[in-house]
């Protein structure tokens, strides 16, 4: 019995030892799609946070699981801007690559808002939450007014 349970570890070891990741080259096309996708998370978790923040629905609990989401979603930022990826259909603005440094310091921001939303969700107090949330809201105007076309 012991020998066979060392045969099957030692069988998952070298199967797991011997699976390669396979490193994706990413098409600007598909950079594009998974940028909206983040961005389409952020949308949703903003939305629901919003409406949980003003008082229109009963928080349930919820309201901290949709700043984890906005962190999340923020920490994601970084790298979800590749140059090249403004393709057909994309509202990302040559500013983005042409002010890298402006970029990041807005990419900061939201991440150091989310962050704090978060903190603040955890927290209780709606209105530290209140303060918290104006901020994310704020970081958000300051990327898109600068860095996306306008609808």
């Amino acid at each position: 019995m012991q020998r066979k349970a060392i045969a099957l570890f030692i069988g998952m070891l070298v199967a797991i030892g011997s699976a390669t990741p396979v490193l994706a080259q990413t098409s600007p096309e598909d950079a594009k799609d998974y940028r909206s996708a983040i961005m389409t998370a952020l949308r949703g978790h903003i939305g629901a946070a919003s409406m949980i923040v003003r008082g229109l629905v009963e928080n349930n609990g919820q309201l901290l699981s949709h700043a984890e989401g906005l962190a999340n979603a923020a920490s994601e930022l970084d790298h979800i801007f590749p140059e090249g990826s403004a393709v057909e259909g994309s509202e990302a603005l040559p500013a983005i690559w042409e002010n890298p440094d402006e970029f990041q310091a807005a990419i900061d921001k939201m991440v150091a808002a989310t962050e704090n939303f978060e903190e603040a969700a955890s927290g209780g107090d709606m209105g530290a939450i209140g303060g918290a949330f104006r901020e994310v809201g704020m970081s958000c105007r300051g990327c898109h007014d600068n860095f996306r076309q306008s609808d």
